[in-house]
């Protein structure tokens, strides 16, 4: 099902390149602050689930807070995480973020973010995670985490866990309406105790429709040699100022063997 969902966003970039005319010289159009629509001049958008630490290319002095909602369709429970993020010199981010079940800590996550440069419309990076659970999943039980925050229903022993993430950054500007950016990583679960060890593929499709809004298609993959899980979400990107901006979307997840579970997201962000 991976590569299926990976062959479908390769097949539908290639086929929609044509459409619309390059860009000469992106830069010139787009505002580097934009919170949903930057990286570097490129435009392209950041996903809302899997979302960077500030956009690719950030230059020093930007700061960002932004919260990320998610709520479960049939539940009463409302997953938050609140974050913040600072680039201390160009093209290098770090964020603080704290993951909540309505008004309870579940985990601390700090992470870093660099970029390794950019080539015309091509702009790659590196994101570097860490997360302090304060309680543990159990590895035969862990679902796919749709974006910073634990999955709803996952079975819980008391003791703290520590995990950690490292990801490979891509994003290209096919043209004036269409952008990519995927990530590819790992993530080693349960550090000091029984590591358990997952491949992470994030895969984001865009449309710009204009300056302030985009429309988009997320996949989170997260895979090992017996289990595979899926997070898909689609969602609308909107800057509702210089500053301010806002994602939107339903969403799905589904673990292997089990029935999918549906949500909402939601994430506000304001750029100083």
């Amino acid at each position: 099902m991976f590569r299926t969902a990976l062959t479908m966003l390769t097949l539908a970039s290639a086929l929609m390149l044509p459409t619309f005319p390059v860009w000469a010289n992106v830069d010139d159009d787009i505002d580097q602050d934009d919170g949903t629509l930057g990286a570097e001049g490129l435009h392209i958008p950041e996903p809302m689930a899997f979302d960077l630490v500030r956009p690719l290319g950030a230059t020093q002095g930007e700061l960002e807070v932004n919260a990320l909602a998610i709520h479960g369709l049939g539940s009463n429970q409302v997953e938050w995480a609140p974050e913040i993020e600072y680039a201390v010199m160009d093209g290098l981010a770090f964020e603080l973020e704290l993951p909540m079940q309505n008004a309870v800590i579940e985990e601390y996550k700090v992470a870093a973010q660099g970029t390794l440069g950019r080539h015309g419309q091509f702009i790659h990076g590196w994101q570097i995670i860490g997360r302090h659970l304060k309680h543990n999943v159990l590895p035969s039980q862990d679902q796919v985490h749709n974006a910073d925050i634990e999955p709803e229903g996952a079975t819980l022993v008391t003791g703290a866990q520590y995990s950690a993430d490292v990801l490979y950054i891509a994003g290209y500007r096919f043209n004036a309406r269409w952008s990519t950016l995927n990530m590819l990583g790992l993530r080693g679960n349960h550090l000091g105790k029984y590591l358990t060890g997952y491949g992470l593929a994030n895969l984001n499709l865009f449309y710009t429709l204009d300056d302030n809004r985009a429309l988009g298609i997320e996949i989170n993959n997260e895979f090992d040699d017996r289990q595979w899980n899926v997070a898909v979400t689609p969602q609308l990107h909107w800057n509702y100022s210089d500053r301010i901006s806002m994602q939107f979307g339903p969403g799905m997840v589904k673990s292997q063997g089990s029935t999918a579970q549906w949500n909402v997201s939601c994430r506000l962000i304001y750029t100083f």
